[in-house]
C-alpha cells in the first residue's frame, strides 16, 4: 500500500481534490472547504516525499503573490483584535487561513505538475467542465423556484456572479486547449449559458465585462478571423435581442447607470452607484486620517461622519459601509493601511512576473484581469469564497500547463532511498 503513495499518485489526488473544490466552490461550500484542506494536505505529501525537492519559478512567485495578501491580513486581525463587528473580523479570519493555506497549495502542486500523468490532466479537464455545468444547472434550477428575484448560489448575486464567470472563463480556456473536432460548438454553448446565468444575476459589472475578457482572449490567441467576427456579431445581436425581451430587468439596470451616475451628481446618491461613489470617497478619507491601519470601529465612525458631513447622509452608503467599501485597494488601505496597499500591488506584480515563466497568457486575462476590474467596484479578497476559488484557479492554470515547467527556482540533490 505505501509503495503506491508515490509522488505521482499523491499529486494526482491533490489535483482532483483542487478541481472538485473549484467546481463546488458556489454550490457546497462544506465540500469546498474539505476538498481545498484535503487539496494542500495531498500536494504536500507529495512533495515532501518526492526525490528531489523542486520549486518552479512560477509556482514560487504566484505563492509569494498570495502569501502577502494572507500575511497583511493576519497581521491586522493580531493589531486590531475583534471589537464590535465581528462579521467582518471573521470573513478576514477565513479569508486569511485560505490564502495562506492556498499559498502553499500552489508551491507545493505547482512545483509537481510536471509529475502528474497525461491521462490525470485529461480526467481532471472532463471533471472541470462537468463542474462547470453542474454550478449552471444549480442556478437555472434556483432561479425555477425564485423567478422573480436575482439569481443567489448561497450567496449574494453579485459574489454569484463573479465566480461563476471565472468559472465560465476557465471552462472557455480548458475546451480551447482540447483537440475536440466540434470545441468551438461547445465554446459557444458555454459562452451562450454563462451569458444566460450571468443575467440572471443581474450584476452589470459582469455583464459589461464577461464579453471583453472573451473577445481579449481570443484576439490574444490571433483567432479573430472574418469568420469568428461574424459569428460573435451574429451571437452579440442575438443575445442583445433576448436580453431586451427575456431579462428586462438586468437590461433596465445596465441602463440605470448612466441616470446613477446624473442622480449622483445632482445631489441624490441614495442608488447601488452613488452609494460606492460615497463609500470610496469615505475611505479614502479614512485611509489618509489612519495610514498604518486602523480597527474597524474606528473607520466606521470616521467614514460615518464624513458621509453625513460631505455625502448628505447617503443611507445607501451608510448601509452598506458595515460591511466593506466596495474597493479592494480602498478596503485594503482604510484597515490595513499602507501595508495592505502595497500587499495588493505585490500580488498583482508578482503574478503578472510568473506570467513570465508560463506558456499562455490565459491566467492573466481569464483570472488576474477580472480580479483586477471588478476589484475596482466590489471588494473581492475578503470574501472567503472568492479567495477559495482565486487560490484553486491559480492552482489550476499552472498545474494545465500544456508545457514542460520554466527552470527551476530551486532544485535539491536527489534524496537516497
Amino acid at each position: 500500500m505505501l509503495r503506491k503513495l508515490s509522488t505521482a499518485n499523491l499529486a494526482a489526488i491533490a489535483l482532483l481534490f483542487t478541481i472538485i473544490a473549484a467546481s463546488t466552490s458556489l454550490t457546497d461550500s462544506t465540500i469546498t472547504r474539505n476538498a481545498f484542506y484535503l487539496a494542500v494536505l495531498f500536494a504536500t505529501a507529495a512533495f515532501a516525499i518526492s526525490k528531489s525537492w523542486v520549486i518552479s519559478r512560477d509556482a514560487a512567485l504566484t505563492s509569494m503573490a498570495v502569501f502577502c495578501i494572507g500575511l497583511s491580513q493576519a497581521v491586522w486581525l493580531w493589531r486590531f483584535p475583534a471589537s464590535g463587528m465581528l462579521e467582518t473580523h471573521n470573513e478576514y479570519l477565513t479569508s486569511a487561513t485560505r490564502l495562506l493555506c492556498g499559498a502553499v497549495l500552489i508551491m507545493m502542486l505547482g512545483s509537481l505538475h510536471h509529475q502528474i500523468s497525461h491521462k490525470v490532466k485529461v480526467f481532471a479537464k472532463g471533471l472541470l467542465i462537468f463542474g462547470f455545468f453542474y454550478t449552471s444547472s444549480i442556478g437555472l434550477y434556483l432561479h425555477a423556484q425564485s423567478p422573480d428575484m436575482r439569481l443567489q448560489i448561497n450567496t449574494v448575486s453579485t459574489i454569484t456572479a463573479y465566480i461563476y464567470m471565472l468559472q465560465s472563463l476557465l471552462t472557455v480556456y480548458v475546451i480551447h486547449k482540447t483537440s475536440w473536432r466540434y470545441k468551438y460548438v461547445a465554446i459557444t454553448i458555454v459562452i451562450l449559458l454563462s451569458l444566460w446565468v450571468i443575467f440572471l444575476t443581474e450584476t452589470r459589472a459582469t455583464l459589461l465585462s464577461y464579453p471583453l475578457f472573451l473577445l481579449f482572449f481570443f484576439c490574444r490567441r490571433h483567432h479573430l478571423t472574418l469568420k469568428t467576427i461574424l459569428l460573435s456579431g451574429l451571437i452579440v445581436v442575438v443575445m442583445a435581442t433576448a436580453a431586451s425581451h427575456l431579462f428586462s430587468t438586468a437590461t433596465a439596470r445596465l441602463t440605470d447607470i448612466i441616470n446613477e451616475i446624473s442622480n449622483y451628481q445632482k445631489g441624490n446618491g441614495d442608488t447601488s452607484l452613488g452609494s460606492r461613489i460615497s463609500m470610496w470617497k469615505a475611505g479614502i478619507h479614512t485611509m489618509l486620517q489612519s495610514p498604518g491601519g486602523q480597527s474597524t470601529d474606528v473607520r466606521f465612525a470616521n467614514a460615518t461622519q464624513y458621509i453625513d458631513s460631505h455625502e448628505g447622509g447617503n443611507p445607501e452608503a451608510l448601509r452598506n459601509i458595515a460591511y466593506h467599501l466596495h474597493n479592494d485597494f480602498i478596503e485594503a488601505g482604510s484597515l490595513q493601511g499602507i501595508a495592505g496597499i502595497i500587499a495588493l500591488l505585490c500580488f498583482f506584480s508578482l503574478v503578472y512576473l510568473a506570467r513570465r515563466h508560463m506558456d499562455t497568457n490565459a491566467m492573466l486575462i481569464l483570472l488576474i484581469l477580472p480580479t483586477i476590474l471588478i476589484g475596482m467596484v466590489d471588494t473581492l479578497f475578503i470574501d472567503q469564497r472568492y479567495v477559495t476559488n482565486l487560490t484553486l484557479m491559480l492552482v489550476i492554470y499552472l498545474t494545465l500547463q500544456p508545457t514542460p515547467p520554466s527552470p527551476p527556482l530551486y532544485q535539491s540533490k536527489e534524496k537516497k532511498v
